[in-house]
């Protein structure tokens, strides 16, 4: 049985690889690994938020089926992981970083979960995402945040010495497991599933030295979208431009943020390169099934914007994905090898039970909505998908989701509350009543992604594209209809004491650790079919 190897990375996009084009940003290690790998170029998540994107990974499944529509919202209590299934087939599993699966570790198929925060010495605990709690310390701090609803540092230089941030301690003690089991001889008795979940490149954007100073911000480009007014763009991105400052983050903050994004990157590469020798060392690479993915990518200034939240841009959706089978399965024309077909998230559980050979009955085998990509990686199709699909939700703001039908021409976007956003809002919010409602609604993006890649000519009220329109729009609902039953979005902030507005979304990691350590449910959310 072949052990597995699962490196998750958080809001890292899949541009910023050298593997993948990028000739700025230092990736070495992760370069020298996709010579080893199949490199899917096309990968998309299915939502561009954390907890729907990995439980989508985790069970092969798109979030209408599994629940856990948003970052404030637990997946259903007969969802299944594929981390459970290699734990009944009597593999070791284990976490080490981040989880934010909103479902208890141990119930999702993990023998142990480690998050790394008990290891933190005195500074790192005093920084989070949304600033430094320690009044002295943030004095002594080179950072900036963005002013607005849920406030994130975005650019900076992190107080801690780089062996002791987050992610650091989270690798070495992923490494310390390892040669544990490596030195009590049980990774020979019992394979593993190991799972290192990084959080770096996710906010907050303040590396540690050297990286802080790695990438100078004069030398940023910035995307020729950055300085979008985004007239002609659904309401929900205006909000999110508002409600959260964007639109006072001048360009020399833009640069700032991009080279601290990318200080966050090389990072990532170091550490993946720290796991590849420890795995090559312990004659554990050769015969293991490796994984390299992100849950969502990150906006670095197009459109204005920083991180996500409310949109479906390519730099939000599209992800990095590597796999690399085990030697006895790997052809030499298989490594290295780039592939440019549409893949999706949900196709990593899929995947992983074919390449292991694992046999699943009739009943789990029918709720997988993935599809493997063995068939693919091995030459025997030359096609895997011809679009993809992701969703965004926000209880706070939505009754329906955001929905995402991608091909290689068009992209188009659906958002079917277009008008109902203000009702949402407190009557003392500073938007309410605002002039930004009084413009007439746009309840879709199209693009042309051929003549417009950047996105930014909106095509959806164009006449000329009526027909166009219409056709994506049925894909969308096809696409809905072939999951069967799902959740019924609008009981949903009924069922979640914790969505009252926007703001508390960024209390959700505190909220999902007091879920996960004194095991309170948030209660089974109904499903129905989806009528159109």
């Amino acid at each position: 049985m072949n052990n597995v190897i699962m490196i998750l990375c958080d809001e890292l996009r899949a541009d910023m690889l050298g593997c993948m084009g990028n000739e700025q940003v230092k990736t070495p290690h992760l370069d020298d690994l996709s010579k080893d790998c199949v490199v899917f170029e096309q990968a998309y998540c299915n939502s561009p938020m954390c907890v729907p994107s990995r439980v989508s990974i985790a069970t092969g499944r798109y979030a209408h089926s599994h629940g856990a529509l948003d970052n404030m919202l637990s997946p259903l209590d007969d969802e299944k992981s594929f981390y459970k299934t290699l734990q009944d087939k009597g593999y070791h599993t284990f976490n080490h970083g981040k989880w934010h699966c909103n479902i208890n570790p141990l119930k999702f198929g993990m023998d142990s979960h480690t998050g790394g925060g008990t290891d933190q010495n005195d500074i790192e605990k005093k920084v989070t995402c949304f600033g430094i709690t320690d009044r002295e310390l943030r004095k002594k701090t080179d950072y900036g945040r963005n002013n607005g609803e849920v406030p994130l540092i975005i650019y900076g230089t992190r107080p801690s010495h780089k062996d002791d941030t987050l992610d650091s301690l989270v690798t070495a003690n992923y490494l310390s497991d390892l040669d544990a089991l490596t030195e009590s001889g049980e990774i020979r008795k019992q394979p593993i599933f190991a799972r290192l979940s990084i959080m770096d490149p996710h906010t907050p954007y303040i590396p540690a030295e050297p990286y802080a100073s790695m990438y100078k911000p004069e030398d940023i480009d910035l995307p020729v979208s950055f300085d979008e007014d985004l007239t002609g763009k659904p309401v929900l991105q205006k909000y999110f431009m508002k409600a959260r400052g964007f639109d006072q983050v001048t360009e020399e903050e833009y640069r700032k943020s991009k080279a601290s994004y990318q200080g966050l990157v090389t990072p990532v590469d170091d550490r993946v390169g720290k796991v590849i020798k420890s795995l090559k060392d312990k004659d554990l690479y050769d015969e293991s099934l490796l994984i390299f993915i992100a849950d969502h990518g990150s906006m670095m200034g197009e459109h204005g914007f920083i991180e996500k939240w409310g949109y479906m841009y390519d730099q939000v959706v599209r992800i990095p994905l590597m796999i690399k089978l085990p030697e006895s399965m790997m052809t030499q024309d298989m490594k290295g090898k780039h592939l440019d077909s549409f893949v999706e998230s949900v196709d990593i559980l899929p995947t992983v039970m074919e390449v292991l050979g694992i046999e699943q009955t009739i009943e789990e085998a029918e709720r997988v909505q993935g599809r493997s990509l063995l068939p693919y990686m091995t030459g025997q199709v030359d096609k895997h998908k011809d679009k993809v699909f992701s969703q965004y939700y926000c209880g706070s703001l939505q009754n329906k989701s955001a929905l995402m039908v991608r091909d290689n021409k068009y992209k188009l976007t659906s958002y079917p509350e277009g008008t109902d956003l203000e009702g949402f809002l407190p009557n003392d919010h500073p938007l309410k009543m605002s002039q930004m409602f009084d413009r007439d609604s746009v309840l879709g993006e199209l693009y042309d992604l051929e003549k417009d890649p950047d996105e930014v000519n909106n095509l959806f009220d164009d006449p000329e594209y009526r027909q166009i329109k219409e056709k994506y729009l049925q894909e969308l609902d096809k696409w809905m209809k072939s999951l069967g039953d799902v959740v019924d979005e609008a009981t949903m902030p009924a069922k979640n004491p914790l969505s009252f507005h926007v703001i508390r979304q960024g209390e959700n990691m505190l909220n999902a650790q007091a879920m996960l350590e004194g095991e309170k449910r948030w209660g089974k959310l109904k499903r129905k079919s989806f009528v159109c």
